[in-house]
């Protein structure tokens, strides 16, 4: 029992550490606080439709006389009134409409949040990579300057190359651990930039599994329409809807409210002495009342429409404005993306190129001990198009993250 408890703790922490970046995506999803903030916010604008379908306050109004008022039915000894006002017939649904595209809004903006974040995310997920990739071949090029030291060292204790060649590996490798150094240092800054992202202790490690994929040709669908689909220009249609609701409710401003209520006023019956009181005398009066408001200032009325109405002429052009400005960054995006993919290409074919040449040269130093420093000059390029290929791949993935930013497909 002890080892089957350690074997799923040994296999739970597994899990815990290799974390995906779907993973970290959730966990940024789940921790941001600008996210639950526009989150609150929906929640808030949800709460102004029970608001907007409310009648509004009764009115009631009481009144006494210091003095009874001496009428021929009696004493009136004051009234009081209720009053309740009624919108025009469908005003009351309209402004619940309207609060409801307005909470349609804000919902919508929940979605261009989640958006940016996972943009920014995946944005300082990859530069992680590639600085775990980057530290690899770093060390793979230690180990092999290294290897290439013992060889010189052989060949100039055998008399077959001079003393110089051990020499000059022990330079470069010297500059490779610096190189290394320096790249290891360059890993807290980015996973706390990371972290931040997430919302979470700077300290946490942040685990990088898996290789950078080969780029594709032509990966990413070259597409306009696909740029219809980003949630910013959501936005511009559901505020457009609001404004055609805020219209609807400025119009039925220009209706008459109607009004219904009771007013009720108590009466004592008068002391007539010696006068002959007609009958009824000191009889409680309860009125029916009945009003309506007559909206004249149509001035007023028609410029709230108009307001409404141009308001959604407004968010039609921010719309095509911003369509306009997606489908530039969406075009120099697939350049990008392309140039990337075209880069990788070219650096691959160099890199067999150059894996063929130091074998050459190296196979003739271990015959001759001539030559060294072109080893040592065609390993370093050899490396140096690897380190530039695994730039090319980052740069490739980031622009597919680009892409996915401009046609809403970071969800």
């Amino acid at each position: 029992m002890r080892s089957i408890i350690i074997i799923l703790s040994i296999l739970a922490a597994g899990s815990l550490s290799a974390q995906t970046l779907e993973d970290y995506l959730k966990i940024a999803a789940g921790n941001n606080p600008g996210i639950k903030a526009k989150q609150t916010e929906v929640q808030a604008a949800l709460q102004k439709l029970p608001q907007a379908k409310a009648l509004p306050d009764p009115t009631v109004n009481a009144s006494f006389f210091l003095s009874p008022m001496m009428l021929p039915m009696g004493n009136q000894l004051g009234s009081i009134s209720a009053m309740q006002m009624f919108p025009w017939f469908g005003a009351l649904d309209a402004m619940e409409n309207e609060a409801a595209r307005m909470a349609e809004v804000k919902l919508q903006a929940v979605q261009v949040a989640q958006n940016e974040l996972f943009f920014k995310v995946k944005n300082g997920w990859y530069p992680l990579f590639e600085l775990e990739e980057k530290i690899r071949i770093q060390q793979d090029l230690l180990r092999l300057l290294e290897t290439d030291k013992e060889l010189a060292t052989v060949m100039f204790q055998q008399g077959m190359a001079p003393m110089v060649d051990p020499i000059r590996a022990d330079i470069m490798i010297d500059e490779v651990k610096t190189e290394i150094a320096l790249l290891q240092q360059k890993r807290k800054p980015l996973e706390v930039a990371f972290n931040r992202l997430l919302n979470r202790d700077d300290n946490l490690p942040v685990t990088i599994s898996g290789l950078l994929p080969e780029p594709v040709f032509g990966a990413a669908a070259r597409q306009d329409s696909l740029i219809a689909n980003n949630p910013m220009l959501a936005v511009f249609d559901k505020q457009i809807q609001a404004a055609i609701a805020e219209e609807k409710v400025a119009d039925y401003m220009r209706k008459p409210m109607i009004g219904a209520g009771l007013q009720y006023m108590p009466q004592v019956k008068r002391k007539g002495g010696d006068l002959d009181l007609p009958p009824n005398t000191g009889r409680d009066m309860v009125m029916p009342m009945f009003s309506v408001t007559v909206p004249i200032w149509k001035k007023k009325y028609n410029a709230a429409v108009e307001e409404r109405r141009l308001m959604q002429v407004m968010y039609a052009d921010m719309k095509q404005d911003m369509q306009n400005d997606l489908a530039s960054m969406y075009e120099m995006t697939f350049y990008e993306l392309e140039k990337m993919a075209q880069m990788v290409e070219l650096l691959n074919l160099q890199t067999v190129k150059t894996q063929q040449a130091v074998d050459l040269v190296l196979a003739a130093y271990s015959n001759a001990g001539q030559d060294f420093e072109e080893v040592l000059r065609l390993q370093q390029q050899l490396f140096r198009y690897r380190t530039e290929k695994v730039s090319a791949q980052t740069e490739y993935q980031l622009m597919l993250v680009k892409l996915d930013y401009l046609t809403g497909k970071m969800n």
